[in-house]
């Protein structure tokens, strides 16, 4: 396959760039991609597209330092994936009230749970006018389940800027609700 790319780029040097990419890292791309479509073709694809986005933004990739790209080379995958996802209809169109919550117990009143399911909708909206970084630290906290240091290494940064980061995201998405809830009351 890397041949392919290879094929596309027009200098010795980005040729060997792009070579040097794709052996470092499309292990760990198809990898990540494989858990987040849960599906290895679907994944395959995601990282083919990857990386024929790195090559169309190879001017400003090949510059980045190796942490740099890394985080990068991730942010673009997942990208991907989404976008494939969302092409092949993997979503659900039921709404968050014909779902199944999460909270499904029966010590709670049944007007709980519609607060609770509703709550939950307008998180996930909010959450989705987050800037990429942003949401992507969130997923990876919340869904992933990663701690602050595997996140820094992923994004090549601290895990105190993780911190910080998942509080800023967080305090949005809190003002964002607070706003909303402003403009419902008047």
């Amino acid at each position: 396959m890397i041949a392919i790319y290879i094929a596309m780029l027009d200098s010795e040097t980005d040729r060997e760039n792009m070579a040097q990419i794709y052996e470092a890292h499309r292990a760990e791309l198809l990898i990540r991609a494989t858990k987040i479509t849960i599906n290895k073709e679907m994944a395959e694809d995601a990282v083919h597209n990857a990386f024929l986005s790195i090559i169309k933004h190879k001017d400003k990739l090949f510059r980045l330092s190796k942490r740099e790209l890394r985080a990068q080379l991730i942010i673009i995958v997942k990208n991907k994936c989404i976008d494939l996802l969302r092409q092949r209809d993997y979503f659900s169109d039921e709404s968050i009230d014909d779902m199944k919550h999460t909270v499904e117990s029966d010590d709670l009143p049944v007007e709980d749970k519609i607060i609770s399911a509703e709550s939950y909708e307008a998180i996930r909206e909010h959450m989705a006018k987050l800037d990429e970084q942003n949401l992507l630290v969130l997923e990876m906290k919340y869904i992933r389940g990663l701690t602050y240091k595997e996140i820094g290494e992923e994004m090549g940064i601290t895990a105190k800027h993780v911190d910080t980061k998942i509080m800023r995201a967080k305090n949005k998405v809190r003002k964002l609700l607070e706003k909303e809830v402003v403009f419902d009351d008047k």
